[in-house]
């Protein structure tokens, strides 16, 4: 995605277009940042986030100081440590920094990110950062490569951590296992299975995975988190319930930091060996375990669940299917009666745009409106404000008199931000640079939301 140039592209323009003098408005107008930081990083949110995560680096010793902010860069913050060595570094006039924006999120979510990165590298007592403290965080992120490679070493070394692969009776495998997957055995599989195991007289190419007195979801007993369809094939087989089956059984110090979410994350992780027929985890269960980490505060975005869902080598198609089940799961969690309209597509955007059509600035102008649909999430006045202006300087016998606007929210999140922290900024700002020039502002506000129970297929 290209970087936009906040610095200069919104100051450039309203400068060359309006010849207002920006300093006495009272609005804030992107800034640059401090002449020290020589480097920066920061791309372009099309979201609009509520928050974003954002790291400085001390080009001169590879210091770091890791910060969250509820806004959005240049909107005039820098940071709010109150480490002294910090701020003595970075007013020294011949430090040199470097400035990067990591990632946007919710201020929750951004905050269990940086508090993951920061408790990670122990931050408060490591001499490579400026942050006096850990931070802190209600929501738990889920570990997906940790995970992973717990997954990896089992697979490919058949032990983990000094537990060993051992041979278990099939009879002595305890039948009050706890089962992790949520789905039921699937008879195509297993006969599969008990099909090979009828040929090979053996189970020496099966493997049962147990977590050994581990506590979930309020019961305690050995948790079977991969090897269920294994077991059902061997005691339905002809001799194999007579057999001994290649058992991991992990030791309770290994897995009792592992959260109930991280335990069913990694259970749906693991395949039988390659030379078994595969019962792929399905999407539905995918798409479970996707809701279950959106339910506990993590991002639709955000890194971990994108890291899972990479994880089933999923086409585009599969993981948009994904992403809708799991939004419908979340939805029947948390149920909401009415949806934002985006009037962008659809019914209502088909009129609104046949609205505009015959009201902007064409068939040689002859409404006087510069007409526009916009969502309070993507707003930008420079384009519009560039539009009219040079319009009227080479129309001007025809000039633009109304600046009319249609406003939309994409949720209750951006109609909040836009009341809280725009409207009246913006509305100033557009008042201020138009009055001189004879054209009004026309800003009206369209319905947000509609049941659901009436929504048309367009």
């Amino acid at each position: 995605m290209p970087q936009v140039n906040y610095e200069t592209k919104i100051e450039n323009v309203v400068k060359e277009s309006a010849n207002v003098d920006l300093n006495k408005l009272n609005v804030h107008i992107p800034g640059t940042l401090p002449k020290q930081i020589v480097e920066k990083h920061i791309e372009y949110d099309p979201t609009f986030s509520e928050a974003f995560l954002y790291r400085f680096t001390n080009l001169l010793n590879g210091k770091i100081y890791l910060g969250i902010h509820k806004g959005q860069p240049y909107d005039g913050y820098m940071f709010s440590s109150k480490n002294k060595e910090f701020h003595k570094d970075f007013m020294d006039p011949n430090s040199q920094w470097k400035y990067e924006v990591l990632m946007y999120g919710t201020f929750e979510y951004v905050g269990a990110v940086e508090h993951a990165q920061l408790k990670e590298a122990n931050a408060k007592d490591n001499d490579n950062y400026y942050n006096n403290s850990n931070g802190g965080s209600k929501i738990v992120l889920a570990r997906i490569k940790v995970l992973q490679s717990i997954v990896k070493d089992i697979q490919t070394d058949k032990e983990y951590k000094g537990c060993k692969m051992m041979l278990i009776s099939v009879k002595d495998l305890p039948d009050n296992a706890v089962q992790v997957r949520e789905f039921t055995l699937d008879p195509e599989h297993v006969k599969s299975l008990r099909d090979i195991i009828n040929d090979r007289r053996s189970l020496g190419h099966l493997q049962v995975i147990v977590l050994k007195n581990r506590t979930y979801g309020g019961m305690t007993g050995d948790l079977i988190i991969d090897g269920n369809h294994s077991i059902e094939a061997a005691k339905t087989s002809e001799t194999g319930d007579e057999g001994i089956m290649p058992t991991l059984v992990i030791s309770e110090h290994l897995h009792k930091h592992l959260t109930d979410l991280e335990i069913d994350l990694m259970a749906t992780m693991f395949n039988p060996r390659e030379e078994n027929p595969t019962l792929k985890t399905d999407l539905p269960t995918i798409s479970r375990q996707v809701c279950a980490m959106r339910l506990q505060g993590m991002d639709s975005n955000g890194k971990e669940i994108q890291d899972y869902k990479d994880g089933f080598h999923l086409s585009k198609k599969q993981k948009s299917k994904v992403s809708k089940l799991a939004n419908e799961m979340y939805l029947e969690v948390v149920p909401n009666t009415s949806t934002w309209i985006n009037y962008a597509v659809g019914e209502e955007g088909r009129k609104i745009k046949e609205k505009i059509k015959n009201e902007h600035i064409t068939n040689d102008n002859r409404t006087g409106i510069f007409s526009k649909c916009y969502s309070t999430a993507k707003y930008g006045s420079q384009n519009d404000l560039y539009d009219m202006m040079i319009w009227n300087r080479d129309n001007p016998h025809n000039k633009i008199t109304t600046y009319k606007i249609r406003w939309y929210h994409k949720d209750q999140k951006f109609k909040d931000i836009w009341k809280d922290k725009w409207k009246k900024n913006n509305e100033y700002m557009i008042d201020e640079l138009l009055k001189d020039k004879g054209i009004k502002r026309d800003w009206t506000y369209l319905d947000s939301t509609r049941s659901k129970l009436t929504t048309k297929k367009s």
